[in-house]
């Protein structure tokens, strides 16, 4: 019986990775919506304070685009990503522009950020080491192989239903940032509005 056993485990193996959804049927998933939005919720944990913070907002989604994170409680703030830039606008109207047009370190960074909300599997593959777990909802990580970038995040992973739920990023020190997606709705195209802050 052992050996009866034995003899077909391999085959058990195979079938459950041929059966196993690949990064590229995941994120074939995403971008069958166009486009996203809903209510978003992210929690932020800071070492160094030991303490974490809860903000809450809406989110749009672009797959061809690009993303928005509108934070309206407890702090008004904003982050818009796009393929080339990344904006962020904090209390006080600060703003922060990483302008891939100024900088080829900027444009960099931000076209690997865009890739991860983005249908962009190629670009994941040449800059992360991916590993995909399936279950109900499916779980992909995201290791960095640049150390460079590894000193902004050590991992990122995802978890995607038939869209994205939520994404965890760890970042370098043991600060740690969790984006909750939900009540969600997939409008067949964006707003005026939403296609200028998304234009690069």
């Amino acid at each position: 019986m052992k050996k009866i056993l034995l003899f077909f485990i391999p085959f058990l193996v195979l079938i459950n990775l041929l059966a196993a959804d690949s990064l590229e049927d995941v994120y074939a998933r995403i971008s069958a919506h166009p486009v996203t939005k809903g209510e978003l919720k992210q929690e932020q944990y800071i070492k160094m304070a030991n303490r974490s913070l809860i903000s809450k907002g809406t989110f749009v989604m672009a797959a061809d685009k690009g993303v928005i994170f509108e934070i309206i409680e407890p702090f008004p703030s904003s982050m818009v990503v796009t393929e080339e830039k990344m904006v962020q606008t904090l209390p006080g109207d600060v703003v922060a522009v990483m302008d891939g047009k100024e900088n080829a370190a900027f444009k960099n960074i931000a076209k690997i950020i865009h890739s991860v909300f983005a249908n962009d599997v190629q670009v994941l593959r040449d800059n992360f080491q991916v590993s995909v777990t399936n279950g109900p909802k499916d779980v992909v990580n995201l290791v960095p192989k640049d150390p460079l970038l590894s000193m902004l995040f050590l991992k990122i992973t995802l978890t995607v239903g038939d869209s994205i739920d939520s994404v965890s990023v760890i970042e370098t020190g043991g600060n740690w940032v969790n984006y909750s997606f939900f009540n969600k709705i997939f409008p067949e195209k964006l707003t005026e509005d939403e296609q200028q802050r998304l234009s690069n």
